[in-house]
């Protein structure tokens, strides 16, 4: 499967999923191979994914190309939204936690 014909963010769905699906079999197996007093396996697992997909996706907080992954930190935004130097694609920047703030108000 050629991967260069996807976007930043359809990779990185990917990378979770993969992520997602290896650590369940990989608790699965355990579990089966030493039974229940292994439970909290569980727990670290959990724990497990839940920092990967923090690692993961960790970009998605700082404004980055939707298509390529491009940084775009610092660039003027145009009427449409932030423009991506590399690959020309139009991006609607994430609401900082202020803004979000002064939306509800």
């Amino acid at each position: 499967m050629n991967l260069k014909h996807l976007s930043f963010l359809h990779k990185l769905r990917l990378r979770v999923l993969a992520i997602l699906v290896g650590s369940g079999l990989a608790v699965f197996g355990l579990l089966s191979l030493v039974s229940w007093p292994a439970l909290p396996i569980i727990g670290v697992a959990v724990i497990t994914v839940a920092a990967m997909v923090h690692r993961v996706t960790h970009k998605l907080s700082a404004p980055t190309c939707h298509a390529c992954g491009h940084d775009l930190t610092g660039l003027p935004e145009a009427s449409i939204g932030l423009i991506c130097p590399d690959c020309g694609s139009v991006n609607l920047p994430l609401p900082s936690p202020e803004q979000r703030e002064s939306r509800k108000a």
